[in-house]
């Protein structure tokens, strides 16, 4: 497995992986940018994350590569999802600000899926 180089972004991989939604290392003014469209503030993201929890959570993540440039990260990973049975590779660019992630626009494709919130 590739050893992601960032902390704030190895936090947010653990955060998914172990259920620990609480720690996301995001800022309060986090932005979340997807095919479901603009996710804006930490408030309202982990809102719709609550919302839609069964969904989230039970991902096996497996970073492929990774391309770091100063507060500039991007991740290419694998996600398997036990709950949904969703398989899926992503592709996200994590903006940081110290040990804190300020925004991410993630990349995929998951055809009719759909979130709710």
């Amino acid at each position: 497995m590739i050893k992601l180089k960032s902390p704030a972004v190895e936090q947010w991989f653990e955060c998914w992986r172990s259920g620990d939604l609480d720690n996301l290392p995001i800022a309060d003014d986090f932005t979340h940018t997807s095919p479901f469209g603009l996710i804006d503030g930490k408030a309202r993201y982990l809102e719709i994350v609550a919302k839609n929890k069964q969904d989230f959570l039970g991902n096996t993540l497996t970073v492929i590569k990774q391309i770091n440039d100063g507060n500039s990260v991007c991740v290419q990973f694998e996600q398997s999802n036990a709950n949904t049975g969703l398989e899926m590779t992503v592709c996200e660019w994590y903006e940081l600000e110290g040990d804190i992630i300020k925004s991410i626009r993630s990349f995929y494709n998951v055809g009719n899926a759909e979130i709710t919130g």
